[in-house]
């Protein structure tokens, strides 16, 4: 059967002065029996609570004025079938142990139910008979030490036999972390679980080679907490030189990385380089000079020679420039412009060079009575060509006419103004 059923004593309060047989209750009771009071209204059914509360009253000799009585809330419910077929609302609360503290027949209990408004409805006093306990705690014989010491010990050991503590988990950390444990399981049986550091070791070895005679030996942690050991150990001395060997095979030059700045390897002839038949490098002659001459548009005959000014790329040209006597002109002004360099070859900055000499200024060739003056020449190269534009400029550094040529009276031969030499930067090789 069912426990509930086993332990609920059931009444019905249809009006509150209903007559409800005696409760049989026992002292020895702890919180064994329950109560249960079905309400109907006039023997109707209650549908609903509509804001009803009660609480079990109860008191152990209402006629001994020294005895208070106590009260306990209940737990209502509704609609409650019952074995008649009628709806009941049900007010359940468990016997309090305050009320079997004494055996006898002078306690009496009641429901006390409240309404929405406040209102009390106090049912009538049911009867209590209260059966004294079997068991009598004050009692000398109920008390058996030896058995009590034998029970105990039979207890603890169950409990020693069922005890068990297990190892669970091991997890290894790595130094710097700090060990611990836990434990899992309930009762007297448990697991053990740890996190224990692993020992430090090197992680990281490192020498450097010392001009003093004292090793040195520097340590750290890492963020791991292994070590990191560094070693400074002095270099051995300096062994006499072997005697010279066989010269070895040169080996396959297709294993041999290209050299580069830090890294020694093959070496590539490059621009303007070639490797003659002996393993000598030398340069191109790729047109390192060159000449004008007797052109009759062009006031200057033209000399230059190219100076290598770096890696066969960049050039200084060296260019001298020549009256031309059969210039159509016995006299130039500037700026003029003149070819300086051939076609492989061209001008990569506008910086300008000065020069100045002494050149006959004749009004008569006969004679050579009018002596020597100055004359400047400022040339310039033009960026990204070929050419040099000059100027000339007399020695108050006015703009001037040069001379190329004095003609005599008789038609002899001209007098020819001297040459002038420039030298120049930054010429580049642009085939």
């Amino acid at each position: 059967m069912e426990i509930e059923k086993y332990r609920t004593i059931e009444a019905t309060l249809d009006l509150a002065d209903d007559y409800v047989p005696p409760i049989r209750l026992n002292t020895g009771d702890m919180n064994g029996w329950i109560l249960n009071f079905n309400v109907t209204d006039g023997g109707n059914d209650v549908d609903d609570l509509n804001g009803l509360t009660a609480k079990l009253t109860w008191n152990r000799d209402p006629t001994d004025p020294a005895s208070a009585g106590g009260w306990t809330n209940m737990t209502a419910s509704t609609n409650t079938a019952n074995p008649i077929g009628v709806c009941q609302v049900s007010f359940t609360t468990p016997v309090p142990r305050a009320l079997l503290q004494e055996a006898g027949e002078r306690t009496v209990v009641g429901v006390d139910i409240e309404d929405a408004d406040g209102n009390t409805i106090a049912s009538r006093s049911i009867p209590v008979l209260m059966e004294p306990s079997r068991l009598n705690a004050k009692a000398s014989e109920i008390a058996d030490p030896l058995k009590d010491l034998h029970d105990t010990l039979d207890r603890a050991q169950s409990l020693v036999d069922t005890a068990s503590l297990i190892l669970g988990t091991v997890t290894t950390l790595v130094p710097s972390k700090k060990a611990s444990g836990s434990m899992t399981g309930t009762g007297w049986q448990r697991k053990l679980n740890l996190s224990i550091p692993r020992g430090s070791k090197i992680s990281q070895l490192t020498a450097t080679a010392l001009d003093t005679e004292t090793p040195t030996v520097n340590t750290s942690s890492d963020s791991n907490g292994d070590m990191i050991v560094a070693l400074g150990l002095p270099r051995g001395k300096q062994g006499p030189q072997g005697e010279p060997g066989p010269k070895g095979d040169p080996g396959d030059a297709s294993n041999v990385p290209l050299a580069t700045d830090t890294v020694a390897g093959i070496v590539k002839s490059g621009k303007d380089i070639q490797t003659i038949s002996d393993g000598t490098l030398c340069l191109y002659d790729r047109g390192r000079w060159y000449s004008q001459t007797g052109i009759y548009d062009n006031p200057f005959d033209i000399a230059t020679i190219l100076a290598y000014k770096g890696r066969g790329i960049y050039y200084s040209p060296i260019v001298t420039f020549t009256a031309n006597p059969y210039h159509s002109s016995s006299s130039v002004t500037g700026p003029l412009e003149v070819q300086a360099l051939s076609e492989n070859y061209q001008f990569t900055s506008d910086s300008a060079r000065t020069v100045s000499f002494l050149t006959m200024m004749l009004a008569d060739t006969t004679g050579l009575t009018n002596g020597l003056t100055w004359v400047g020449v400022k040339a310039t190269p033009v960026k990204l060509s070929r050419n040099v534009s000059i100027e000339f400029f007399d020695a108050s550094e006015s703009s001037t006419a040069f001379n190329l040529k004095l003609e005599g009276r008789s038609g002899n031969n001209g007098i020819y103004s001297p040459s002038f030499t420039c030298r120049f930067d930054n010429v580049r090789d642009i085939t």
